[in-house]
């Protein structure tokens, strides 16, 4: 065997083996993320667009936090209001508590149905209660309509 088919063929077997260890891990059988969804990929691009109402693309159900953590909120809207609220609902059986100590101002919402929104809200320990379908709800105070964001966990 010539010493140059040698190289080739080590040379097209570490190729390989490199394209294999470099994979973006977008591969049909990839369960690298918790939920097993793009989703909860890290470099996320979301997608704030909305007809009639609003979304929360984030918290997007993939991570959890604790009582007191600060997190951050997601959303698109349509609906023009004069102001509006983040909240939070430890299930979909309660109406929720505000995150925010004032409405969120008209003026700090783009409400232009594509632009995402994006604000820091804390999980106060005097509202928040721990649970494993946390949810982050957003709505106009005067409009009707509000943006639920998946189920997220939130820890003692």
């Amino acid at each position: 065997m010539k010493f140059s088919h040698i190289v080739a063929s080590s040379l097209t077997a570490l190729g390989m083996f490199a394209f294999v260890a470099c994979d973006d891990g977008n591969s049909a059988n990839n369960n690298s993320s918790s939920k097993g969804d793009d989703v909860c990929a890290e470099k996320v691009k979301y997608d704030c667009s909305v007809s009639g109402g609003f979304v929360v693309v984030a918290p997007n159900g993939c991570d959890s936090y604790k009582v007191g953590d600060k997190i951050t909120v997601v959303f698109g809207t349509d609906v023009e209001d004069a102001s509006y609220r983040i909240m939070y609902r430890e299930s979909d059986e309660v109406e929720g508590w505000d995150l925010t100590e004032a409405s969120i101002p008209a003026s700090e919402v783009v409400a232009d149905g594509k632009t995402c929104n994006t604000f820091e809200v804390v999980l106060n320990p005097d509202d928040v209660e721990p649970s494993d379908e946390g949810m982050i709800v957003v709505k106009g105070y005067g409009k009707s309509g509000i943006g639920v964001s998946k189920p997220f966990k939130v820890e003692e």
